[in-house]
C-alpha cells in the first residue's frame, strides 16, 4: 500500500477585466469552500489573447488561497463548482470571470482544466489535472507547457510565499499530532 495522499493548499485563479464579477466569484468560493487566507494583487494578463474575444481586453489575474487544506481527489469537484460559478456570473453567454482551481503542495502546483492535452491526467470525465510548476532547488520551475503568466516571476514569488505558509501550517499540525 502506498502512502496516504497529502493535503494541499487550494488556490483559485480569478481572471477578469472588472473587479465586481471577481468579487462575486470570490464570495461564492468562500461560501462553498471556506475562508480565503490570501488574495493577491492583480497580475497583468498580457502574455496571451486567448480570453480577449470572450471577456474583452484589459484582463488581470488574482490568486486566492483558501484556509482549509484539500485532498487531491477533491480537485475535480472543485473545478465543477468553479465552472458553475462562471456560468452563473456570465452575461449574454460570455464569462465575466474565469476560475482556475489548483492544489499547491510542497512539491508542485497542479491546476485543473477542461482542456485535454497529452501531458494531462483525467481526474474525472472531462476534467484534467496538470502539473503546472514543480518545486526544486529553492524555487518553482516551469515546464514546457506551463502558461506564460504562471511561469512569470510575480506568480512564482507569490506561490513560493504560499508554499512557505503551507509548510509552516504543516509543522504546526504535526506538533499537535494532526496528520499532514
Amino acid at each position: 500500500m502506498g502512502a496516504a495522499p497529502r493535503p494541499a493548499r487550494l488556490v483559485v485563479s480569478l481572471l477578469a477585466g472588472h473587479e465586481q464579477p471577481r468579487a462575486q466569484a470570490l464570495r461564492r468560493l468562500a461560501s462553498a469552500l471556506g475562508r480565503v487566507v490570501s488574495y493577491s494583487e492583480p497580475i497583468n494578463f498580457t502574455k496571451s489573447a486567448y480570453y480577449t474575444s470572450e471577456m474583452g481586453p484589459g484582463l488581470d489575474r488574482r490568486l486566492a488561497a483558501l484556509e482549509d487544506l484539500r485532498l487531491p481527489g477533491e480537485l475535480a469537484g472543485i473545478k465543477c463548482l468553479c465552472q458553475q460559478i462562471e456560468t452563473d456570473l456570465s452575461l449574454g453567454g460570455r464569462r465575466q470571470v474565469n476560475l482556475d482551481p489548483g492544489l499547491l503542495d510542497r512539491d508542485s502546483l497542479v491546476l485543473a482544466t477542461h482542456k485535454f492535452s497529452g501531458h494531462r491526467l483525467e481526474l474525472a470525465p472531462g476534467i484534467y489535472g496538470e502539473v503546472t510548476l514543480y518545486y526544486m532547488g529553492g524555487g518553482y520551475k516551469a515546464l514546457p507547457w506551463t502558461y506564460p503568466d504562471y511561469a512569470g516571476e510575480q506568480m512564482r514569488d507569490l506561490l513560493e510565499h504560499l508554499r512557505g505558509r503551507l509548510l509552516w501550517q504543516g509543522q504546526q499540525q504535526q506538533a499537535r499530532g494532526d496528520i499532514f
